[in-house]
C-alpha cells in the first residue's frame, strides 16, 4: 500500500505549495495530489479553491485573476502559488506519482499540452469528480492515465470506470467498502483512498488493502504504513 500526501502536506506545512511538495516527498510518501485552476490568462494554477480567501491572503475567484496577480500572493509561509510545471519539474526530478485533480472544466487542452511538454505520461493521473472530463483528456491523448473520483459506493463500480476510460478509481474513507475495492482489484483498476490522518483511520483502510491511501499528515502516516 503507497501513501499519496493530501495536497502536498496539507495538515503539516501550507497546502497545495512547493515547501508543503517538497517535505511531503522527504517524509518518505509515494506520491503527491494537488488541484488546479486555470488563471484568466490560461495558466494552470496548483490551488485547490475556486477563491483565494482561505488559503491566500488575496481575494477573488482564481480564473478572474491572471497569474502575475496570483504570483504576487502569500499562500502560507511566504509561500507562492505554484504553476503546474512547477510542480511536473519537481516530481520529474524526485521520481514520485502525481496525481492532478481538475477542479473545473475549460482547461483540458492545456493540461494535456503541458503533460505532452513534459513527457510526464508515466508519472501523472488525472483524476476528476467530473467524469465526462476524464473521457475528454483520453480523447485528446489516450497515453494520459485518468482516475474518477467519487464519494458513494455504486453497484457496478467498474462499469463507471470503464465508461469513464479511466485506470484509477479514488474513494472517499467513509463511503467505501471492501466489495467495491475487490471488484476494481478483479478489473485491474487501481484504487486509492482519501483521507487516512489517524493510526485508526489506516488501520481501517489497511483491512480493504486499496492501491493507495492519501494523508494530510505523511510524517505520521508513513511510518506506520
Amino acid at each position: 500500500m503507497k501513501i499519496i500526501g493530501h495536497r502536498g502536506a496539507a495538515e503539516e506545512w501550507p497546502e497545495n505549495t512547493l515547501k508543503g511538495f517538497v517535505n511531503a516527498i522527504e517524509s518518505g510518501v509515494n506520491a503527491l495530489e494537488i488541484d488546479i485552476h486555470k488563471s484568466s490568462d490560461n495558466q494552470l494554477m496548483v490551488i485547490h479553491d475556486p477563491t483565494l480567501e482561505r488559503t491566500t491572503n488575496g481575494n477573488g475567484f482564481v480564473a478572474q485573476q491572471d497569474s502575475a496577480y496570483l504570483r504576487t500572493l502569500d499562500a502560507g509561509q511566504g509561500e507562492k502559488i505554484p504553476f503546474l510545471h512547477e510542480v511536473l519539474d519537481l516530481i520529474l526530478e524526485r521520481k514520485v506519482h502525481l496525481f492532478i485533480e481538475v477542479k473545473a472544466g475549460g482547461l483540458e487542452n492545456e493540461l494535456v499540452r503541458l503533460i505532452q511538454q513534459k513527457n510526464a505520461y508515466d508519472f501523472c493521473t488525472v483524476i476528476c469528480f467530473n467524469h465526462f472530463l476524464l473521457k475528454q483528456i483520453k480523447a485528446l491523448d489516450p497515453k494520459i492515465t485518468t482516475g474518477c473520483l467519487l464519494v458513494g459506493t455504486p453497484i457496478d463500480i467498474v462499469r463507471m470506470v470503464k465508461d469513464a476510460h479511466a485506470e484509477y478509481l479514488i474513494l472517499n474513507i467513509y463511503t467505501t467498502v471492501e466489495e467495491v475495492v475487490t471488484q476494481c482489484r478483479r478489473a485491474n483498476i487501481q484504487t486509492a483512498i482519501w483521507t487516512a490522518n489517524t493510526e485508526a483511520e489506516l488501520n481501517m483502510l489497511k483491512a480493504l488493502s486499496p492501491d493507495f491511501v492519501m494523508t494530510d499528515k505523511p510524517s505520521l502516516i508513513v511510518p506506520l504504513a
